[in-house]
């Protein structure tokens, strides 16, 4: 539990020193999907906080479900997101990178990507963690949308969250694309394909989370 929680946390902040030791991992595949694991856990731990609490979204879903029932259902599909995020990003970069085919570099690739969309989802999750903690302190929903919703230093904070989820997201699947070497000859064209990879992870991440 405690390497899959290292790899879940610490690429967002030592992103060179995390791919670097995943790379000498026996089983860098296993590593990887125990930290993306653990960060659906914690979506679903958090979404059973808010469905207890009686939390609606704050942003409407695309999915046909009931605002007052989604986070009883998203505490259901939050593992398989996580996993869906992480293959969709995996799969991204593989397709796009020329130079990397064949099953060993689809490995390398889905095991560099695994901390990558873990620590990002990390990062993203603290708004929801934020908000499941002062509903268990007595926030009731209309105050939780009063206070995140006006302009000010919780909006703020809020927004500043998910744009650094997003920041990280986009340099370690970068790192990623790179497969763990960022190479000068080739910063462009690894910067597009991190970037493409994170707008799907992305686009995952807004079509089920809340």
């Amino acid at each position: 539990m405690r390497i899959f929680a290292y790899y879940a946390v610490a690429p967002a902040f030592f992103p060179r020193q995390a791919m670097a030791r995943l790379l000498g991992e026996r089983r860098p595949l296993r590593e990887a999907a125990g930290a993306v694991g653990l960060v659906g856990a914690l979506y679903a731990l958090t979404s059973v906080v808010l469905a207890m609490a009686g939390a609606v979204p704050l942003v409407s879903s695309v999915l046909p479900l009931s605002p007052e029932n989604y986070y009883f259902w998203q505490t259901f599909f939050a593992v398989p997101f996580a996993f869906l995020g992480w293959g969709a990003a995996a799969g991204m970069l593989h397709l796009l990178d020329r130079r990397q085919r064949g099953r060993v570099a689809l490995k390398k690739t889905a095991a560099l990507a695994g901390p990558a969309v873990a620590a990002a989802l990390f990062v993203a999750w603290l708004p929801m963690a934020l908000a499941a903690f002062l509903m268990v302190l007595g926030m009731n929903q209309e105050e939780l949308v009063g206070l995140l919703s006006e302009p000010g230093a919780w909006q703020v904070f809020d927004f500043a969250l998910y744009v650094l989820g997003a920041a990280a997201g986009a340099v370690l699947l970068t790192l990623a694309a790179a497969h763990g070497r960022f190479k000068k000859a080739r910063r462009a064209r690894t910067i597009l394909i991190g970037g493409v990879a994170t707008a799907v992870l992305a686009g995952v991440f807004a079509v089920f989370i809340r």
